[in-house]
């Protein structure tokens, strides 16, 4: 067997520090204080998996002085490309951060609110499903140093044979929903069934899909539902990390190359 997971959502409650981090660069950078949830619902709402990202979009919101559902029916057609938000922020003149500066200063909040994160998976959970695991791994967006640091603080190293983080990416546009990073993975190690990818947001679910149509394999999305992600139409979810154990138990796929 081989288990991927996503970090944030998943292994990692960042509720009260990347999310944070989002309200406080928006807020920075359009001297105003946006609602939380509003920024939050640009971010799931569009599939905006990258938070740097998610930042840009809630800062093209507050400067733009509407209402949230109005922003969102202009937004629609702009959101998936950084290209097309800072397309979409010029053309009405809104005035938004170079992408480098937004980066800088996220991280720097990020940095501040990293020690409020805890663990959605338990070591001891955690520790299970690597006994029954050939390989487990991580695809996140997390910059490497931001993994870095939690991984450490949290000893998750030791679970993972291989990890790939927004470092590892090579282009924007390679980002999840792309196939690129279990493409990417496989490189590495042998496609060997069943393969499980466990993560918490669309973005995740789209690549595992993507994948699977280029590929022609059979990699299977669990879905760690969040207070977020209620409308991710997946076929396995789980609402306790400890279910993940009895989903791997009645798999009756033999394993295979």
């Amino acid at each position: 067997m081989i288990a991927i997971f996503d970090v944030d959502g998943v292994l990692i409650n960042v509720s009260k520090s990347y999310h944070s981090s989002i309200k406080d660069t928006v807020d920075y950078f359009s001297e105003k204080d946006i609602n939380l949830e509003e920024l939050l619902d640009i971010k799931f709402s569009f599939n905006i998996n990258n938070d740097w990202d998610a930042s840009l979009a809630g800062i093209i919101f507050a400067q733009l002085n509407t209402d949230l559902e109005n922003f969102k029916d202009m937004f629609v057609n702009f959101s998936q490309r950084l290209e097309d938000m800072y397309r979409f922020a010029e053309d009405l003149s809104v005035e938004v951060p170079n992408y480098e500066d937004l980066i800088e200063f996220f991280e720097e909040r990020y940095k501040f609110h990293r020690d409020k994160e805890n663990m959605i998976f338990s070591h001891d959970l955690l520790n299970e499903i690597r006994n029954k695991s050939v390989i487990m791994g991580v695809i996140t967006g997390r910059p490497f140093e931001d993994l870095d640091y939690s991984f450490k603080k949290f000893d998750l190293y030791k679970y993972f044979d291989y990890i790939i983080t927004e470092d590892d990416i090579p282009a924007p546009d390679l980002r999840k929903p792309s196939a690129y990073p279990l493409k990417k993975f496989f490189e590495k190690y042998k496609y060997i069934e069943p393969v499980y990818y466990i993560g918490d947001t669309k973005s995740d679910l789209m690549m595992v899909e993507n994948f699977n149509t280029e590929e022609n394999k059979d990699v299977q999305f669990i879905l760690n539902e969040t207070p977020h992600n209620f409308d991710i139409d997946a076929e396995i979810k789980i609402s306790n990390p400890e279910e993940i154990l009895e989903i791997i138990k009645n798999n009756k796929k033999e394993f295979k190359i």
